[in-house]
């Protein structure tokens, strides 16, 4: 269990009718730069390393590097709208596989584990509607153990249909009270900034 210090802050998109529920050691304002972007598709991640990237103005991953050598994901769709060259890259691996010896032999099969996870995920096929705002936050010398609770209270509510975590379809004010009653369940008092 984190005992960190941080800020608890709940974003809101009321167009969506959503919230996510993070906790950051930052400002939680720079956390909504990087979330509009995934949410409007212009941060996608890589079919072949599984980075994420803001998309050049094609809607294409930009040229990057892998393991020291040009990533061959650059200048290709991102995963959230092709899977084809994370489909090639896992087969390429898996042929080469038996041919490699000692340390090389573990890092493929971590890549290999890896293109699996990413190329199971559901692929994105809509545009996601409305922008996120910073609704509120509450700073808390547990904020990590505020977090889960938030999100164990909430869980019937998640949206796993959403390019990223900790987005669940209920209101902000749900969501407030979520975080006020995990903090008082923890023996803290609450001061939420409402934004």
């Amino acid at each position: 269990m984190f005992h960190l210090r941080g800020t608890v802050y709940i974003l809101e998109n009321s167009e969506a009718k959503r919230v996510k529920i993070g906790v950051t050691i930052n400002n939680p304002s720079e956390r909504l730069i990087d979330i509009n972007r995934i949410w409007l598709g212009t941060i996608g991640r890589c079919q072949v390393c599984g980075n994420r990237r803001l998309l050049d103005f094609n809607g294409l991953m930009p040229k990057h590097v892998l393991s020291g050598k040009h990533c061959s994901g650059s200048h290709a769709l991102p995963l959230e709208r092709d899977k084809s060259l994370a489909i090639e890259e896992l087969k390429r691996l898996r042929d080469e596989l038996e041919c490699i010896q000692g340390k090389s032999k573990g890092s493929a099969v971590k890549r290999i584990k890896s293109l699996e996870k990413l190329i199971d995920e559901p692929q994105d096929v809509q545009r996601f509607t409305g922008s996120w705002s910073l609704r509120a936050s509450l700073k808390s010398e547990i904020a990590y153990q505020v977090e889960e609770l938030v999100h164990e209270t909430l869980h019937m509510y998640l949206d796993r249909s959403a390019p990223f975590g900790e987005v669940f379809s209920c209101s902000a004010e749900e969501a407030v009270v979520a975080i006020e009653n995990a903090h008082s369940k923890l023996g803290l008092t609450s001061q939420i900034a409402q934004s």
